[in-house]
């Protein structure tokens, strides 16, 4: 193993999950605050407008965030491609595909409202998508060149500078147009997003003067490589958000023709989608941080067709998703109505997340096995495994709606057993095509840690210890048992302060 590659991956993912982390803050003050002013009704406009702009999204944005930093990091390593013509066709495919999907947006909306959504008011929301869809994909293309030059602070600090914008507009928004009315707040709201995304391509804009395209020399197909990993892609994203779009639609129709009144649907919808699946992958930007982080180096790794680093990383990335995922799954189990009120306020919605919260384990390590899959060059693998995983996931909502015990709740349930196959299929696949191995004594590592950090837990539970002290409690006992047992490496810290100590020597 190449200790600097190992240092770089290191650091590069230490620092999109800081990053991350305070966007993820940020995000969920933000969505305290949007949620106590808009009230349920304006939420649910929120909430039922979002699978709608998402489907367009990932059209538009054409997946090149991960596309362009495969590409410019096979680029770096082969000068098989030139990072500046990738980047020229890059925009190029997102200014012709966006412009189109904002104009099939646009005519295909009002209908959507009235025959579709059967809610006129969702309208003037979802107009509000529309500057976005001409908007992500310049921004992906921008993100993804710095994250396939291994500068993650860049792609990183410009998710950070998206997320401030957003929220300044979106609070500023709200306040100024709430007294004209729940939709105009809402339409605001959302078009924030688009200010947000703005401020981010104006900071990648500038910093890519810092660190200006390489234009090598007797390259070709650039706009082939792009299609060839971009289309699967997004196509693999598109049937996602397409099924999520499928899904207010089917769940409100199939309820509403079963004798539930629209309202208690739209309300349930909102409840399971804005605070009970939040709930239980709150700390999803962490596998998404490796998952980024690890894309050029994986993607190096597998052009040099080195076998042992592919798979270094590989284990890495699923332990550094591993440990954190259970410390969340042990104190939702035991504190789940407690952490919903304190975050949400409320506890609605919360009923569910004892008995779903360890299987969710699943979805945190699920995230990094698709980008590793995507990295590898496995795309149409993935793509065909999402398909089927989402055809069943409609089919499994229609069904569970008819069983009087599930009903309202089927949305939840067609949800977690999906995540669970597709898990199951993908992580199947992975050791297949890579003949990645396990590590069964760290295995049985993290088995013990987990038991003895739910132990502790069951123990401070019993002598009624605040929650938020148990939570500090298992995350230092179960971090600390994982750096001994060396599951989360630390050597790279040793080694970056040895650096820099050598390099305070030499001034």
């Amino acid at each position: 193993m190449n200790k600097k590659n190992n240092n770089t991956f290191f650091i590069n993912t230490l620092i999109i999950i800081f990053t991350n982390f305070i966007v993820k803050m940020l995000g969920l003050i933000n969505k305290i605050a949007i949620t106590r002013l808009l009230g349920t009704n304006g939420m649910s406009l929120y909430i039922l407008s979002f699978p709608t702009i998402m489907l367009f999204i990932s059209i538009s944005g054409f997946s090149l965030n991960i596309t362009i930093s495969k590409l410019v990091s096979e680029a770096i390593v082969s000068r098989k491609y030139s990072p500046k013509k990738l980047m020229k066709k890059a925009c190029l495919y997102s200014f012709v595909l966006s412009f189109l999907v904002a104009m099939i947006y646009l005519i295909f909306l009002k209908p959507l409202t009235t025959y579709f959504l059967k809610n006129e008011d969702l309208f003037f929301p979802l107009l509000a998508g529309t500057p976005l869809i001409m908007l992500v994909g310049i921004s992906d293309g921008l993100k993804g060149y710095f994250t396939g030059i291994k500068k993650m602070n860049i792609s990183s600090f410009g998710n950070l500078i998206e997320q401030i914008g957003r929220i300044t507009f979106s609070l500023l928004f709200i306040y100024i147009m709430l007294p004209y009315g729940i939709i105009w707040a809402t339409f605001f709201c959302l078009l924030s997003l688009s200010f947000g995304e703005i401020c981010a391509i104006i900071y990648s804009l500038i910093k890519i003067k810092k660190y200006p395209l390489e234009d090598y020399t007797n390259t070709k197909s650039e706009g082939k490589a792009i299609l060839a990993m971009a289309i699967p892609t997004t196509t693999s994203r598109l049937i996602g958000n397409f099924t999520y779009f499928l899904e207010p639609i089917f769940y409100t129709t199939i309820l509403s023709y079963i004798g539930y009144q629209v309202t208690d649907i739209q309300t349930q919808y909102t409840i399971l989608d804005a605070y009970t699946i939040p709930l239980l992958t709150f700390i999803s930007f962490l596998p998404f941080a490796v998952s980024t982080a690890m894309i050029p180096s994986i993607s190096e790794a597998s052009t040099l067709h080195k076998t042992y680093s592919l798979h270094y990383y590989i284990r890495k990335s699923l332990t550094f998703c591993l440990i954190p995922s259970i410390i969340l799954a042990i104190n939702l189990f035991l504190f789940a109505k407690e952490y919903m009120n304190l975050i949400y306020g409320t506890t609605e919605g919360s009923n569910y997340i004892k008995y779903l919260t360890f299987l969710f384990i699943c979805y945190y390590l699920h995230i990094p096995i698709v980008a590793i899959l995507q990295a590898s060059g496995y795309a149409k693998k993935v793509f065909i495994t999402s398909s089927f995983i989402h055809i069943i996931r409609l089919i499994l909502l229609v069904i569970l709606s008819f069983i009087p015990t599930i009903g309202l709740n089927s949305i939840l349930f067609a949800t977690t057993i999906t995540m669970i196959l597709g898990f199951i299929i993908n992580f199947y696949q992975l050791i297949k095509l890579t003949n990645f191995k396990f590590n069964f004594s760290a295995i049985f590592s993290i088995f013990l840690i987990s038991i003895t950090g739910f132990c502790i837990a069951i123990v401070l539970k019993k002598v009624n210890v605040n929650y938020l002290f148990v939570l500090c409690i298992t995350s230092i006992l179960v971090l600390g048992l994982a750096i001994w047992q060396k599951l989360i490496w630390i050597e790279s810290f040793k080694n970056l302060f040895l650096k820099n100590k050598k390099l305070r020597k030499k001034t």
